[in-house]
């Protein structure tokens, strides 16, 4: 077994350890993926919306939305970000006409295999702030400036919430080597490729909401 594997399988591992905190992971497993369709249209949803994407009880999908302290909403109630989100972060998600954004690096990566769907990225590299650019479909990595970028993941146990767990841990570095100093103070985290973290993103959107997620690779 590769350090690598070792790394994926921490990583759908957390994904589904974080979930399992929230107030009803059996409901955000339909909600998540729900709420990021809507959300990629770039303009804030409705309860009621994702509740008729996710096939839920309405009241449970606010219920559900209102557990989770790291949705994002707008004053007339209305979920403007939950991991996708229009509140900018260093980590743009371009995806059609809407300029998006999102909570963590590996975030890219899932929500283009969620989506399905051409998506443009640009984050600086978390060490050095260097701006980097990539393009992906969700099945295959299509452009990467410079091709040497990795990703970095770790879950933090202690964290409460995907952002506080997670989502600041998240960073693209150019190089293997920009990410060595990050590497070195997260020893229990890991550093992917590219294409070895956007499969460990189809693992875990696999795993975590459901293998009709996730379309077959070309």
């Amino acid at each position: 077994m590769t350090a690598s594997t070792d790394i994926s399988r921490n990583l759908v591992d957390d994904g589904r350890t974080v979930l399992a905190a929230q107030g009803d992971p059996k409901a955000l497993q339909r909600v998540i993926p729900a709420s990021v369709r809507l959300l990629a249209e770039g303009v804030p949803v409705s309860p009621a919306q994702i509740a008729e994407a996710a096939g839920l009880p309405v009241d449970r999908v606010e219920a559900a939305l209102r557990g989770v302290r790291d949705v994002e909403w707008t004053p007339e109630g209305r979920v403007e970000g939950f991991g996708l989100t229009r509140r900018p972060t260093p980590h743009r998600f371009r995806i059609g006409d809407a300029e998006m954004y999102t909570w963590c690096a590996m975030d890219t990566l899932i929500f283009a295999t969620v989506l399905d769907r051409p998506v443009q990225i640009e984050s600086p590299d978390g060490a050095t702030g260097e701006r980097l650019r990539l393009e992906t479909d969700g099945r295959r990595i299509a452009a990467a400036d410079p091709p040497s970028i990795v990703v970095s993941w770790f879950m933090d146990p202690a964290g409460t919430g995907f952002r506080a767990a997670i989502c600041q841990f998240g960073h693209f570095f150019a190089s293997p080597e920009s990410a060595a100093a990050w590497a070195k103070k997260y020893p229990q985290g890991g550093v992917l490729a590219l294409d070895e973290a956007l499969d460990a993103a189809r693992a875990l959107v696999t795993d975590v909401f459901g293998a009709q997620t996730v379309a077959p690779g070309r």
